[in-house]
C-alpha cells in the first residue's frame, strides 16, 4: 500500500511538471491603466544666454544707436588712419592693434593688422564678454607710464585715452636744454607725432630751454590732470542734446565752431565771456606759432608747404624750437589745455632762435 502511494504520488507530479512546462501563446496587452500623480519638481537648470541679458544693453531706450550716431560724428571713425596697419602704427591707428598691444604689454603688434578697423566700441569697452551690463566698462583703466619721459600718470577713465594720446618715441632724442650740443635729424617728420594732447595738459616733455617766460601750468591741469576729474573725458565727453560735439564724438568743439559749454560751466557761467577767452587764448598762440615757424623756415629747418622739416645737423636749440613748434601744433588745442606751458614753450624757442 505504501509503495502505491508512492508512484500515484509521483505520478502527479510528473504530470505538474509537464503541464508547467506546456507555456502557451502570450495573451493580449491590457488596457493602461489610470494616470499617476504628478512627480515634485527637479531643481533649476543654469540660465542660458537668451535675450533676457540681451536687452540690458540692447533695449527700447536706443542708447546704443544714440551713441553709435554719436561716434560717426568723430574723428575716430573718419579721420583716424586705419589703414596704418603696420606693427609699430596698428597699436593706435586700429582697433585689433590696440586690444592686442594692451592684452601684450608691448609697443608693437606681433604682425601687421589684417582688416582694419577704426577705432570703435570694441576698442574701448569689453563689449560682449559677459554678454551683461559690465561689458560697458573700460578696456583700459590702468596708470599709464609715457612712453617719452616715462612718467607714470593716472587720469582715471582718462587713461584709456593718454594710452595712445602722448608724444610718440623719436630719435634722436634732444640733447639737456640747459646744456645744448648738436643734433642729427634723419627723418623729416621729427618730432612728437601727432597726438601728444596727453602730456601737454599736465605739461611735460617740452623742450624747455630757458628764457623770459617761466613753465607754468594752466588751471586745466590742476583741475582735470587727475584721477577724479578724468581730465579728457570730462570735456570731451561733455553731455550734449545733438550730435555735434560732446559725448561720444569726443568733440570739444562742434566743426561749425561752436563750444560744447557742457564742461566748463562749472568755472566759466557766461558762455560770451568763455568764447571770448577762447578765441583771446588761441590768438595769443596762433600768434605765436607763425612767428617761430617763419624763424625755422630762415634756418632751414622746416617747409611749410609740406609740414615736414629738413634732415641734418642741427644745434641743439634749433631742434629743440622745432620740436616745440610740432609739439604745441599737433596738440591742436591752440593753448586750451595748457595755454601757460604752450606759450612759455613758444616764447622761450623764439626767444633761443633770435
Amino acid at each position: 500500500m505504501k509503495n502505491f502511494m508512492l508512484l500515484i504520488c509521483t505520478f502527479c507530479i510528473t504530470v505538474m511538471l509537464g503541464l508547467a512546462s506546456c507555456e502557451g501563446d502570450q495573451g493580449p496587452i491590457g488596457p493602461a491603466g489610470p494616470e499617476g500623480p504628478v512627480g515634485p519638481a527637479g531643481p533649476q537648470g543654469a540660465q542660458g544666454e537668451g535675450t533676457q541679458n540681451c536687452v540690458l544693453c540692447h533695449g527700447s531706450s536706443q542708447l546704443i544707436t544714440a551713441k553709435q550716431y554719436q561716434w560717426e560724428h568723430s574723428v575716430h571713425a573718419t579721420g583716424g588712419n586705419n589703414n596704418h596697419n603696420q606693427t609699430n602704427c596698428a597699436i593706435c591707428h586700429t582697433s585689433q592693434g590696440f586690444r592686442e598691444r594692451i592684452a601684450a604689454g608691448t609697443e608693437v603688434t606681433a604682425a601687421p593688422i589684417e582688416d582694419p578697423l577704426p577705432i570703435n566700441c570694441y576698442t574701448c569697452h569689453q563689449i560682449h564678454t559677459t554678454y551683461t551690463d559690465a561689458d560697458w566698462a573700460l578696456t583700459q583703466q590702468q596708470p599709464v607710464t609715457l612712453w617719452v619721459g616715462g612718467q607714470t600718470l593716472d587720469f582715471g577713465k582718462a587713461n584709456l585715452c593718454i594710452s595712445c594720446h602722448q608724444s610718440r618715441r623719436y630719435s634722436p632724442e634732444l640733447p639737456d636744454p640747459n646744456t645744448g650740443g648738436t643734433v642729427n635729424i634723419q627723418t623729416t617728420r621729427y618730432g612728437p607725432h601727432h597726438g601728444p594732447q596727453g602730456v601737454m595738459l599736465p605739461g611735460l616733455n617740452g623742450y624747455e630751454v630757458p628764457g623770459p617766460v617761466a613753465y607754468e601750468n594752466s588751471a586745466h591741469t590742476l583741475l582735470l590732470a587727475n584721477n577724479t576729474q578724468n581730465a579728457c573725458v570730462t570735456c570731451h565727453m561733455g553731455y550734449n542734446s545733438s550730435a555735434a560735439a560732446g559725448g561720444h564724438t569726443f568733440r570739444s568743439v562742434s566743426e561749425e565752431g561752436a563750444i560744447n559749454t557742457a564742461a566748463c560751466v562749472a568755472c566759466h557761467p557766461v558762455a560770451a565771456d568763455l568764447t571770448a577767452l577762447v578765441a583771446d587764448r588761441q590768438a595769443q598762440i596762433d600768434a605765436k606759432l607763425a612767428e617761430l615757424e617763419a624763424l625755422l623756415v630762415a634756418r632751414g629747418l622746416y617747409n611749410p608747404a609740406n609740414e615736414q622739416n629738413t634732415k641734418g645737423d642741427f644745434e641743439g636749440h634749433e631742434a629743440g624750437a622745432l620740436f616745440n613748434f610740432k609739439f604745441v601744433s599737433e596738440d591742436k588745442s591752440g593753448g586750451v589745455h595748457n595755454f601757460k606751458y604752450a606759450y612759455a614753450l613758444l616764447s622761450n624757442s623764439i626767444a633761443a632762435l633770435q
